[in-house]
């Protein structure tokens, strides 16, 4: 979803939610006026019956039941009567059920639409984004709040217009009948509204603060839960949840602050008195004989009605503080500026090459805090714009390289120096601040991101596994069908195949959440197997063989000599094994490159380069003549 189709304002936001299937939310709204309707009829039939009865009997000695309902029976119009009070029950009934299950469908589609919406916004996020986003919190968005906006339709939604529709048919009764009455019972309002806009002004903060706790603690239990090994190894299973009880203490505090005020509302009392003092009035006129007792039965009944309504409409305005609550904060995170976009009119890359170019790169995580929003939005938490004394430099600074089809690039440096960054960068996890990359002569901003980052195969030192079979885990991301022989090949070539087959389950094997029952390097070998099956014309290895003993990589680099024909690679490594197989070598220093060429000659020339491998061996003199040759402006 497009965040400009979002909506400032979260009740409209809220009303386009239900109204997304409109034919239903106004069936569920006139079927709701329709079974008021009919409740409220009852009262009025059972009004005229007595005045039927009263008049016709009232001279007529009466002693057994059996003979006054002999009288009703002899008696068309009061059996007609009968007849209607006990039709609208059964029809109300009725409508009453299937009001209640569309109300229902309404409610469950609306949930399942907000939450798809959520998610895909999610996941259209730059990962800038993710980078800050607290798991926890999304989650909590994602099924609590998401949870409570459901419940504002259902059986908010219901509850509200029978409210309305109930006083206003109610009140309109008792004016149509006796108007002093109907004054007597409306004095009460003024007090009512005064007391609604009270209860909405403090339950609203308190309402939001709940919900903000409730993610707060979701997000610390998520947190705790992905490093539990962590905190077993350190033993901070006391220090942990001595904190987790301290989040959970203030939710409990915020939820008894909002409870107490909750209590404090109770406009009910004065309805009350109001009512009493016109049935009062109503007695008074029937024993002045300007009413009827079938009237005084209308009227009263009109006046029970309304307690109802003031019931409906305080527990309505709690839920609705609930869901704009939850619609602030869901609304916070769709809303969010997105960093990366793709043009409308961007080119869907084609018959990939594998010529890539940096061209004067500049790029820095700070400039990419000050892009994100900044202004506080209520519910949500946002990152506050750091204004340093000092000039930060940036993570990387005018990078210059180009690669041909086939390259191999190996990319080293002292850690923090960014080498993964310039990786990223090309799958456009974030964008470049200055200059342009290109891929294939087309700058990679104006290509689609899909088509762009399907060409692009990665493999990371934190090898992240989903929770289900080893086979799905290869095959993860291939949008074609992909045979069992096809899988075992890539295993076979990743040397994946044979610690799989050790498994009972063989590739059916599940790997448990974030591959957990998996060592390091069994993981990796799945990765590798993934990203050969994948097929694309640029690999990228950050390390990806840091958890492989010397024998395996040995067996999987000879794979590579095949698989990775005619593809560009790069590697981000200290691996010297690794780096002498690369055509072109990159070293970085402080976001700066300093060298770059290949490896007997950088051993030669480059103090950086020299500095990673003089433990290891003999290296030549340097040739100082040549050191300037070497920097990072060279192609």
């Amino acid at each position: 979803m497009d965040i400009r189709e979002i909506p400032d304002s979260h009740i409209k936001w809220l009303f386009q939610q239900i109204f997304r299937k409109p034919a239903i939310a106004i069936t569920v709204i006139i079927g709701t006026i329709v079974t008021i309707m009919i409740t409220m009829a009852r009262p009025f039939l059972t009004g005229l019956l007595f005045d039927v009865l009263w008049s016709k009997y009232l001279e007529i000695p009466i002693t057994p039941v059996v003979d006054f309902l002999s009288l009703i029976i002899v008696d068309y119009e009061a059996l007609w009567l009968i007849f209607g009070i006990f039709l609208t029950g059964i029809v109300g009934f009725i409508v009453n059920v299937f009001i209640g299950v569309l109300n229902e469908y309404l409610a469950q589609h609306t949930e399942k639409s907000i939450r798809e919406d959520f998610y895909a916004s999610v996941q259209s996020k730059s990962m800038a984004f993710h980078d800050t986003a607290k798991v926890g919190e999304l989650m909590s968005q994602a099924t609590f709040d998401v949870r409570i906006i459901n419940a504002t339709i259902s059986p908010g939604l219901r509850m509200i217009t029978q409210a309305i529709i109930t006083a206003g048919i109610a009140f309109g009764m008792i004016f149509w009948y006796k108007w002093e009455i109907g004054l007597m019972a409306i004095a009460f309002i003024p007090f009512y509204i005064w007391t609604l806009r009270r209860y909405a002004r403090n339950m609203a903060p308190l309402t939001q603060k709940v919900q903000t706790q409730f993610g707060v603690c979701n997000a610390h239990l998520q947190e705790n839960v992905s490093g539990i090994r962590v905190i077993r190894a350190f033993t901070a299973e006391r220090h942990e949840t001595k904190r987790f009880q301290k989040e959970v203490d203030t939710l409990r505090d915020d939820i008894i602050d909002r409870g107490v005020q909750q209590a404090r509302y109770f406009p009910p009392l004065i309805l009350s008195l109001s009512i009493t003092a016109a049935i009062g009035l109503s007695v008074w006129f029937i024993t002045q004989g300007v009413m009827t007792g079938g009237e005084a039965i209308i009227i009263n009944g009109a006046l029970i009605q309304l307690y109802n309504p003031t019931y409906m409409i305080s527990w309505v305005l709690f839920l609705t503080h609930m869901g704009i609550a939850g619609a602030k904060r869901i609304i916070g995170t769709m809303k969010e500026e997105e960093i990366i976009i793709e043009k409308p009119e961007a080119v869907i890359l084609e018959d990939v090459k594998g010529v890539i170019e940096y061209k004067d790169v500049h790029f820095s995580y700070h400039k990419l805090r000050d892009k994100k929003i900044t202004s506080k939005k209520e519910g949500t938490e946002s990152i506050e714009q750091e204004k340093p004394e000092t000039k930060i430099r940036d993570t990387l600074e005018g990078i210059n390289f180009k690669t041909q089809p086939g390259d191999i690039v190996a990319i080293l440096g002292p850690t923090g120096c960014g080498k993964s960054t310039i990786t990223k960068l090309l799958a456009r996890m974030y964008d470049v601040d200055s200059g342009e990359i290109l891929v294939d002569g087309y700058n990679i901003q104006d290509l689609t991101l899909e088509s762009l980052r399907k060409n692009i195969g990665v493999i990371e030192q934190d090898i992240f596994l989903f929770s289900t079979t080893i086979k799905e885990n290869i095959k993860y991301g291939v949008d074609r069908e992909v045979s069992d022989e096809e899988i075992v090949e890539y295993a076979k070539a990743a040397q994946a195949h044979d610690f799989i087959m050790t498994f009972q389950e063989g590739y059916e094997t599940l790997v448990g959440e974030r591959g957990v029952t998996l060592s390091g390097g069994q993981k990796q070998r799945i990765a590798i197997a993934r990203a050969f099956l994948a097929n694309p014309k640029i690999l990228i290895l950050d390390d990806s063989a840091s958890a492989i003993d010397a024998q395996t990589e040995e067996k999987i680099q000879k794979a590579m000599d095949n698989l990775l024909e005619n593809r560009t690679v790069f590697i981000i490594t200290h691996r010297l094994a690794t780096i002498k197989r690369a055509n072109k070598i990159i070293v970085l220093r402080k976001g700066v490159i300093v060298a770059q060429g290949y490896h007997d000659k950088l051993l030669k020339t480059s103090e950086d380069y020299r500095r990673v491998f003089g433990r290891h061996l003999d290296l030549p003199p340097i040739e100082p003549e040549t050191v300037g040759s070497a920097a990072g402006g060279s192609k």
